[in-house]
């Protein structure tokens, strides 16, 4: 190579590497923000549903303590037994009423397939706008703390539906504090700890579990329906309607508040009016398949009811006395 053609050369080369010095760098993998899981809805695809109830048996229900004659004096007429967990708080904290969640009764019949628990409200529009959940308690091992809580969730539907209802476990029994005799406030359990069945996301592994449906007949303003070979045998049950706290984790709401704190819908009582604790209403607790002793927590009380007997007839004195008491009723048998 001459010299001129080695000039050449050269400067040829430091054009190029003056070109490479000037190229863009090459692009970098960018972070994507992504929102924290708690933020992204979690969907699943629409279940696909083998069993559905169908409509269930007539059951005479049982009554609960209702506050609408008392309601336009801002006050529960009586039924609110702090201590055991008898709340009747159909209010809110300035006491005004709210008919649509407050329980006159409850039932529960079953079929082949399914048990079914009616709630009897004083109102009849359970879609009512504060958002009133409804729930029924389940204790399977007869132990008075609740095992499992079925709730639903507005909006309801007339039509069953299992979109809007989901299924919570307590799996180290503190649903009821420490005592299900008694309140234990101050207490700091974790209550219904585990969602354990929503097909909404996909949590479950049978889309035809439970169900919910509103006003199936005069004393079933909200009817839920749930598979018999998952509840089992025997058991008891409550309800409880909830437009207040709504925290699962926080049940037996007793066990978290004093009740200086969670305020008295009864007048004569020196808590009185609500604080802390208000809008839920719940009941005590019926049998299933067992005949019990009348002496678990938060079982209800037998119902009185008078028996007509013939009496020979003594001058001055009526010929028909009431005497006797009815036996408490278990409401549905073991299956065979």
């Amino acid at each position: 190579m001459n010299r001129k053609s080695h000039l050449f050369f050269m400067l040829a080369v430091l054009i190029l590497l003056v070109q490479a010095c000037n190229l863009p760098e090459p692009s970098q993998p960018t972070e994507t923000a992504v929102p924290p899981a708690a933020e992204i809805p979690a969907t699943a695809p629409p279940a696909q549903h083998q069993l559905i109830p169908v409509s269930a048996p007539e059951a005479s229900p049982y009554p609960d303590v209702v506050s609408t004659d008392t309601a336009p004096e801002k006050r529960a007429p009586y039924g609110d037994t702090y201590d055991l967990n008898r709340l009747e708080r159909p209010f809110t904290q300035d006491m005004t009423y709210i008919p649509d969640m407050d329980i006159a009764s409850f039932s529960i019949s079953d079929d082949g397939d399914w048990y079914y628990v009616s709630i009897g409200l004083v109102g009849k529009n359970p879609n009512n706008s504060p958002g009133i959940n409804f729930a029924v308690e389940l204790d399977t091992n007869l132990d008075s703390f609740g095992d499992f809580l079925i709730l639903a969730e507005p909006p309801y539907s007339e039509e069953w539906t299992a979109d809007n209802i989901k299924v919570y476990a307590d799996t180290n029994r503190d649903s009821a504090g420490t005592s299900a005799a008694k309140s234990d406030a101050p207490f700091s359990g974790n209550g219904y700890d585990k969602l354990i069945h929503d097909i909404t996301i996909g949590v479950g592994d049978d889309p035809d579990l439970v169900w919910v449906r509103t006003n199936a007949g005069q004393s079933a303003t909200v009817q839920f329906a749930f598979k018999k070979s998952w509840a089992g045998s025997t058991f008891l049950f409550g309800v409880l309607a909830d437009a207040g706290l709504k925290d699962v984790s926080r049940l037996d709401y007793v066990d978290r508040f004093t009740e200086e704190e969670a305020g008295s819908p009864v007048r004569s009582n020196t808590h009185y009016p609500l604080q802390a604790l208000f809008a839920v209403d719940n009941t005590c607790f019926q049998a299933v398949g067992f005949e019990p002793t009348g002496f678990e927590p938060k079982i209800c009380p037998e119902i009185v009811q008078p028996q007509i007997v013939e009496q020979p007839e003594q001058p001055g004195q009526p010929g028909i006395t009431p005497v006797g008491l009815t036996p408490r009723p278990t409401l549905i048998p073991p299956p065979n």
